[in-house]
């Protein structure tokens, strides 16, 4: 699917507890590292009180994604 969509990277974001979805995303994190596509796992329970980690955490992960592509390049 990120071949055909040409992703440069994948969110996974799921509710925090929703314990079968979060086992889910770990194998699928390591396969699509594997293929050399940047990955991140976000898990929140829907409150403002982690909004500005999740924020920080998105703008670290897209300039991961930029990096990787400059290097491709």
């Amino acid at each position: 699917m990120t071949k055909k969509l040409n992703a440069e990277g994948v969110i996974h974001y799921s509710l925090q507890f929703c314990h079968p979805y979060i086992v889910e995303s770990m194998p699928a994190e390591a396969e699509l590292e594997k293929a050399g596509i940047p990955t991140l796992r976000l898990e929140t329970d829907y409150s403002q009180e982690d909004a500005g980690q999740l924020k920080t955490r998105i703008e670290a992960f897209v300039e991961r994604v930029h990096r990787s592509e400059i290097s491709r390049n």
